[in-house]
């Protein structure tokens, strides 16, 4: 349990679901979306230098570990946060082939409707079983990108007024949010992430 008062902490929502990606999601070219390179995982190994996750046999770096061979880390985005509602709204807005999670972000969090920066506060906690709990540092928007975004609307090539709409619908935090962590732990779906406001 987090201590806190209410001035302080709020519970954003529980985690649900956890995810590494293996290479990063845009091919060679920026063309094409590989959701086919997230994967679910039991439980994420994080640190300030990024996730790890057991798959198969052994331990995997996500690409935005500072140590993955083809690493995305820019010293921002260590790990990040997608919400329920959010999927909600994209599906709505797109169809059914986006899945939960299929933007990529290391945690999805059950939380209903629109989640803005605001909301995350200055940092963010997530509760950890028997451990104090880890902290993420510095969150910010995840921008979308023009790969995700025909993903999302389905067409190779859609017309440029169309792909531009839909990259300012997932800004903001649609497309998810990014932050550092600072500190050490082992996230498993169930832990409760909060937000500080003050």
């Amino acid at each position: 349990m987090v201590e806190r008062t209410a001035a302080m902490w709020r519970e954003l929502g529980v985690i649900i679901q956890l995810q590494i990606e293996l290479d990063r999601l845009k091919d060679g070219d920026a063309s094409r979306y590989r959701v086919e390179l997230i994967r679910h995982v039991e439980g994420l190994h994080v640190s300030p230098d990024g996730a790890v996750a057991r798959v198969g046999e052994g331990y995997v770096l996500d690409v935005h570990h500072a140590a993955h061979p083809a690493t995305r880390s820019n010293a921002t985005n260590h790990l990040s946060i997608g919400f329920t509602g959010h999927y909600d709204a994209m599906r709505e807005r797109f169809g059914e082939h986006i899945a939960l999670g299929a933007a990529g972000e290391s945690l999805i969090v059950e939380r209903p409707g629109r989640t803005q920066l605001a909301d995350l506060g200055e940092e963010l906690l997530i509760e950890l079983p028997g451990e104090p709990p880890l902290r993420i540092e510095r969150p910010a928007v995840m921008r979308p990108c023009a790969p995700f975004s025909r993903f999302c609307l389905d067409e190779g090539e859609p017309p440029p007024e169309r792909l531009k709409a839909t990259l300012q619908f997932l800004d903001g935090g649609i497309r998810g949010f990014k932050g550092m962590p600072a500190g050490n732990g082992v996230v498993i779906a169930g832990a409760r992430l909060h937000a500080r406001t003050a």
